[in-house]
Parts: C-alpha cells; structure tokens; sequence
C-alpha cells in the first residue's frame, strides 16, 4: 500500500461544494444528487474524463467541505450555482485503492502511514480523491492524493 509521490501542477476544479459534519458521513447525496444536476454543463467544459472530490479542509475529522466536481482549463462558463477552485502545484502522496477500500485505505494513512514516512501531511495544500470515469461500484478503483511535505 505504499504510495506514489508525484508533483503535480495547478490545476482547477469545478463542480459543486458539500458540508458535511466528518469525512465519515456519506457523501452519495453529494454526488448523485447535486453534482448530478450540473454534470452535463461541466463535463462539457472539462479537460478530462475522471473526477474529484477536494476536501477544502485539511483536518478530516472535523466539519468540512468537499467539492465534486471536474477538472476545467479555466473558470469562463461556470454556470450559475456551481464553484471552481484552484489546486495550486504541489508534491502529493497517491494511494490507489479500491473503492470500497476508501475507509481503510484513509486509516492507514493517517494511522501508519504518516507516523512512519518521510514525509508529513502538508496542510497548506488540498488533497482530494480521484475517481476514474469507470468508478461505478465498490471494486472500481480510485487515487488518494495527500499533499505532502518532506519531513512533516
């Protein structure tokens, strides 16, 4: 389960924002319901075909915000009701797992994974969850990317 580590330029994502009390509580709603109202506008607008889901927090055990969406050039044509965000560059830690492992995989990196690596959450930054365009069931796989910082 050990990650890759990969730079990763800026980049924009545009889609719609969920609040949600913890990382833990179920983020279906988001995806199938509000993301779902715009995905037709925003895939038009994409550069790519997989999604992201931005935690625009860095500490997951708190209340949080996450954005479904997709990656964009720019923010020109965003319709209304819909948000886009800037990732900046950044060096990132990426977990591939299993869908249905997302719990388990997200246990282990802050668990293990962080306590005895080089490297350390950098907070500074967003980390998000990559979906593929084929996600549709618990053994689809999917990315954890972390953003990380030599040291911690």
């Amino acid at each position: 389960m050990s990650p890759k580590i990969v730079d990763r330029d800026a980049f924009k994502v545009m889609g719609v924002i969920g609040h949600f009390a913890s990382a833990a509580e179920d983020h279906t709603p988001l995806w199938e319901q509000d993301f779902m109202l715009f995905h037709d506008q925003i895939k038009s607008l994409s550069v790519g075909e997989g999604y992201y889901g931005v935690y625009l927090g860095a500490d997951h055990a708190k209340p949080l915000d996450i954005l479904a969406g997709m990656v964009v050039p720019s923010a020109a044509g965003a319709p209304a009701g819909v948000q886009v965000r800037e990732l900046p560059a950044a060096t990132y830690a990426v977990f591939e797992c299993l869908f249905r492992e997302i719990g388990l995989t997200y246990g282990y990196i802050w668990d293990e994974w962080l306590r005895t690596s080089a490297y350390g959450q950098d907070a500074s930054k967003l980390g998000f969850d990559y979906y593929p365009p084929a996600t549709t069931d618990g053994s689809s796989p999917m990315e954890i990317w972390l953003p990380v910082k030599k040291g911690g």
